[in-house]
């Protein structure tokens, strides 16, 4: 894979992420209950989009760190091969990552560029790969009840999926992730909580 390339801006992507906005009263009484609250989801056959929301007990840095990890992303990113910090300056990181979760999706083989406001929002987007299109972000508020974490996503892939797919990654698959997250990064809030949140990573979980 190539390694220089001209970065193509975030800004400038075609696609585009609604802003934050408070929670609705029913699903902040989800968010209370420990769950990881889907909104928005789309499947059009060949890619998606979701945007997803968890309540965590934790300061935004700890649940920062473990999102920036190329370490703790074997444990929370379904399916990960490898994952490389290309160039890291600053608040701007290129990262190179390969994500196989066998057949029928193919190899994701990509780069993408992460700008990170420090403790607020990450945003990515995709540089190269094998990937049609790929934009994304994270967004930390602080509110009375604890940290909100709102995860958008929209991807889609070089090589179309089977729409199937495309429906289990976004319901199943990221409500898992960010769930792992929170348990890695100590916000589950109860011993209990913890134990299920880790429970839904895909990678092994180092123990104490």
């Amino acid at each position: 894979m190539k390694r220089f390339l001209i970065l193509i801006p975030i800004f400038l992507l075609s696609l585009h992420l609604p802003a934050w906005d408070k929670p609705e009263p029913e699903n902040l009484a989800r968010l209370l209950q420990g769950d990881a609250v889907l909104l928005d989801t789309q499947d059009d056959g060949s890619g998606g989009s979701a945007r997803i929301q968890i309540l965590a007990h934790v300061p935004a840095r700890s649940f920062w760190d473990v999102i920036i990890s190329c370490n703790l992303a074997f444990v929370f990113v379904d399916g990960l091969q490898r994952c490389e910090v290309i160039e890291e300056t600053g608040d701007r990181a290129l990262v190179h990552q390969v994500v196989k979760k066998g057949w029928p999706i193919p190899t994701q083989d990509f780069v993408f560029e992460s700008l990170r406001e420090p403790y607020d929002l990450i945003r990515f987007g995709l540089v190269e790969g094998n990937l049609k299109a790929m934009e994304g972000r994270w967004q930390f508020t602080e509110i009375p009840e604890g940290l909100l974490v709102d995860y958008q996503l929209q991807v889609e892939p070089g090589i179309p999926a089977p729409r199937f797919m495309v429906r289990r990654n976004i319901r199943k698959d990221m409500p898992d992730l960010v769930a792992c997250i929170r348990g890695l990064a100590g916000g589950s809030g109860s011993q209990a909580m913890s134990t299920a949140d880790l429970a839904r990573c895909p990678g092994e979980v180092e123990k104490n």
